[in-house]
């Protein structure tokens, strides 16, 4: 396991995001390139569709680069669990012994960036 998994997880968000902004500023292009190549009704309908899915990629960017900043702002902090990541669940024993209770699911790493 990663000794930094939410700096990993702020890093490659991060990478998404940029990704997904490039992707989203190409299919606005390509849109444009459509409407001015294909003036007729079939060439509005895709010049729309290709704007609509650049304008869609944009704001998953913008969400992916939100969820980069939330794990960079949990990296700085410190992870309350020592490092551990994923899903707490409450115990079966209903007894509290100590701040964190439960088990904790096994999630799977981000993929490595490069």
């Amino acid at each position: 396991m990663n000794a930094d998994p939410f700096g990993d997880a702020a890093r490659w968000s991060a990478r998404l995001a940029e990704v997904l902004l490039d992707v989203g500023r190409r299919a606005a292009e390509l849109g444009d390139s459509l409407a001015r190549d294909w003036p007729d009704d079939r060439g509005r309908e895709w010049a729309d569709r290709a704007a609509r899915l650049g304008s869609r990629l944009g704001r998953e960017a913008d969400a992916a680069a939100e969820l980069g900043g939330a794990y960079a702002r949990e990296a700085a902090a410190g992870s309350p669990a020592g490092g551990r990541t994923g899903i707490r669940l409450g115990g079966t024993q209903a007894q509290r012994v100590g701040e964190e209770r439960g088990m904790r699911i096994a999630e799977i790493d981000p993929p490595r960036l490069g």
